[in-house]
């Protein structure tokens, strides 16, 4: 059976997030959704300027 290595992570410190949300805190709204798609785009591996299309023939009204 496969245990969970602990060591490798960790849940960190209040004090990290605070310095995190630091670089967040004073954006607007426009600057914000460009740091959401930038970081959108590098979690699912695929180029800023092609975002992923839905597919929209699933949901075709007959």
């Amino acid at each position: 059976m496969f245990k969970l290595d602990r060591t490798a992570h960790s849940s960190g410190k209040i004090t990290d997030f605070k310095k995190e949300s630091d670089n967040y805190k004073n954006m607007n709204l426009l600057q914000s959704g460009e740091v959401f798609a930038y970081l959108q785009s590098v979690s699912y591996n695929y180029s800023i300027n092609q975002p992923l299309k839905m597919d929209r023939t699933v949901f075709s009204v007959r």
